[in-house]
């Protein structure tokens, strides 16, 4: 779904307009340039409400809010290449397979005795 300022402001009741812009302004949420003005898709959505969630709930201050949404950031990264990995290792042939988890298994067993 695709979302104006006016439209975002009424689905996050938690946002008002001026912080809503803030957001934007510090970078924490970077919308689509649309004809009129920003444009929200559902990831930018679910986004400041993450934000409203670390500010409001979690009296995040506006220091440290760009230090936990870019570590967030960088673990989705990291969930995304992970996934990515284990999708090309499932379409090896079994013995590959069986191959690339023992050898992970082995190198989680090493780190354990470190």
């Amino acid at each position: 779904m695709i979302y104006d300022e006016t439209a975002v402001v009424g689905e996050i009741r938690r946002v008002s307009l001026t912080d809503l812009r803030f957001y934007v302004k510090e970078g924490w949420v970077r919308p689509a340039r649309g004809d009129t003005g920003p444009v929200f898709d559902d990831l930018d959505v679910a986004r400041l409400r993450l934000i409203c969630d670390l500010r409001l709930d979690m009296d995040l201050s506006d220091d440290a809010l760009p230090v936990v949404l870019s570590l967030l950031d960088q673990l989705q990264g990291i969930r995304r290449e992970l996934h990515n990995l284990a999708r090309a290792v499932d379409s090896q042939p079994e013995a590959i397979r069986r191959s690339v988890i023992a050898a992970c298994q082995a190198r989680y067993e090493v780190q354990e005795l470190d």
